[in-house]
Parts: C-alpha cells; structure tokens; sequence
C-alpha cells in the first residue's frame, strides 16, 4: 500500500476536497489522528515528569503545566 492510499480511501469514504487536501498536507488520515493525539499527550506528560523529577520545576508548575496538557480530561 502506498503512502498515499489513504487519500483515495477517503475519497471513498466521502471526504470533502478540502479535508483530503488537509490530510495530504499533514500526512495522515483524519481517523489516524486520536492515535497520534494520545502518543503526543503521553510524550508531553513523560517531558513534564522528567522535568520535575530533576527539580526544573515545582510542584504547582508541575500541576498547572499537567491541567494544560491534559484539557478536559480528568488529572
């Protein structure tokens, strides 16, 4: 399957132009983006956790920076 395969499945799917045109710029299909969303969260939660396990900043930073992070969801 070729790289670019999922823009004719979307085709397929229904998308508009404009959402195969988005995908083609991003480089992933729309449905594709929750997994990406969830590894982007865990990197930025593993980054602040380091970050305040060498002390770089407190524990409200820490907190604030994690509420930020993590949105709506719950802590």
């Amino acid at each position: 399957m070729s790289d670019w395969d999922f823009l004719h499945e979307m085709h397929s799917r229904g998308y508009s132009a404009a959402d195969i045109a988005d995908a083609a710029g991003c480089g992933y299909a729309p449905w594709e983006a929750v997994y990406i969303e969830e590894q982007e969260t865990k990197d930025a939660l593993k980054e602040l956790q380091s970050m305040r396990s060498a002390r770089e900043i407190s524990r409200e930073e820490f907190l604030k920076a994690r509420a930020k992070i993590l949105g709506h969801r719950s802590a």
